[in-house]
């Protein structure tokens, strides 16, 4: 049985602003990426990053990457090694800059995308299609095109789900989560003019 979590990764942002924009607290206790439910550090790379243990987090919803978003860059990313399905995706000022998909259910050589991704993605892309093609295509028993949006988000942020933060020995801090409540966009008009 393989992995299916959620994790994003915030930069721009202090990690106290967005744990509480995600409702969650530290509950003291230190873990081991993925062995609890939820979990947050600093990366090497400097963005902060969330992990839960279930691929379609409330966290992932994306009225809320936007929201969280609205004044910081944030990378999202999911995996479920057991369904082959794996996507990354930037937000920047609340609105989506791009997002790279594979759905191993529908083809091995599956990638959606959307926006630009950034430069790296080409050659991965490239790369594990060769790869995809040396190891029988469609009907090799792995699947290299996976690896093409967690490849990427490791590009972008210094971190990927199997392989850690390099040289990081920093631990998870475990969280507890409430609810998800709507993060609040600033009001575009000051309080006094609203009348």
């Amino acid at each position: 049985m393989g992995y299916a979590l959620s994790w994003l990764a915030v930069r721009g942002k202090l990690p106290e602003q967005v744990l509480a924009d995600l409702n969650a607290t530290p509950t003291g206790g230190e873990v081991d990426f993925a062995r609890s439910r939820l979990g947050a550090r600093r990366l090497r790379s400097g963005w902060y990053a969330v992990f839960a243990r279930e691929q379609g987090h409330a966290w992932m919803d994306p009225d809320t990457l936007g929201l969280l978003s609205a004044s910081a860059d944030l990378l999202a990313c999911t995996v479920d090694e057991n369904r082959l399905m794996s996507s990354a995706e930037l937000w920047r000022a609340g609105d989506l800059v791009w997002q790279v998909l594979h759905d191993g259910q529908q083809s091995h050589d599956h990638l959606k995308i959307t926006g630009e991704p950034p430069a790296p993605f080409a050659a991965l892309a490239i790369d594990h299609r060769r790869l995809q093609a040396a190891a029988g295509g469609g009907r090799a028993t792995i699947d290299h095109l996976f690896q093409v949006p967690l490849k990427l988000a490791q590009r972008v942020t210094g971190f990927k789900h199997d392989e850690g933060d390099a040289g990081a020995d920093v631990p998870w801090t475990e969280l507890h989560d409430g609810p998800v409540r709507p993060v609040q966009a600033k009001p575009s008009v000051p309080w006094w003019k609203r009348w």
